[in-house]
């Protein structure tokens, strides 16, 4: 099974920062899911929300600064006072970072402005060697079908927030070996039938985010091998105790 660590590990870490991936990686998780936003300049950075108040001590759009001024801010001591300091890193440290060291990495494409935009994440996934163990996943399922045009090494994930968005999900993946279906947990619980017909045409499923492992047991049950958690420990507890 795959344990996936939800914008790193964020029970312990500040979300989406270089710490939080560490965490996730000391705790025994094989894999690891993150956000990127895109900043003025250009560069895609890891950070879930359009605003930056939440998890720095800046305020406004993160998409409205570059990544000069994104670095100046920080990311870490609204989590706890031993992680001052901390940044928003840009995708490209993070893929350095992560490299040869974790199964699987999972950027989840929150915001970008173009193409081109949706182009630069695919180039650095490239020039890192990362291509064959990434597999990009968004709610924005016209980026995905951009980017496995762009490269056919790298995974698409579409991502399903309601039950009702699951037959065009699954009607996307049919095709493409590399792509999947994430299912929010809750989805996956109510309607099992999705991935049943999933793993009947060959397509892997995730659900996101499973922090309880009776609901990771029955999950399980149906087939499911990859789970976003953001306990990490805790999951790795259960699937390998």
């Amino acid at each position: 099974m795959e344990i996936i660590g939800h914008r790193g590990y964020p029970a312990v870490a500040p979300e989406n920062t270089l710490a939080s991936l560490e965490a996730a990686l000391a705790a025994g998780g094989r894999s690891v899911e993150f956000d990127l936003h895109v900043a003025s300049c250009g560069t895609p950075v890891l950070f879930h929300d359009t605003s930056l108040a939440r998890t720095t001590d800046g305020l406004g759009m993160v998409s409205r600064h570059s990544l000069a001024q994104l670095q100046t801010l920080d990311a870490g001591k609204w989590f706890a006072p031993e992680f001052a300091g901390e940044k928003i890193p840009s995708f490209a440290e993070a893929l350095a970072a992560l490299k040869g060291r974790v199964y699987r990495i999972y950027p989840e494409i929150k915001g970008f402005r173009d193409r081109e935009d949706l182009d630069r994440m695919v180039r650095l996934v490239g020039e890192a060697g990362l291509s064959a163990s990434t597999t990009f996943i968004s709610l924005d399922w016209n980026s995905l079908d951009h980017i496995r045009s762009q490269d056919s090494d790298l995974g698409i994930g579409f991502i399903v927030d309601a039950a009702e968005r699951c037959d065009e999900a699954l009607e996307r993946a049919m095709g493409h070996q590399k792509s999947i279906l994430d299912l929010s947990h809750k989805v996956a619980l109510e309607d099992r039938s999705t991935i049943e017909r999933a793993r009947q045409k060959g397509i892997d499923v995730a659900v996101w985010t499973v922090n309880d492992p009776l609901e990771a047991t029955r999950l399980r049950e149906t087939g499911v091998t990859r789970f976003t958690t953001d306990q990490v420990r805790g999951l790795m507890d259960w699937c390998c105790p």
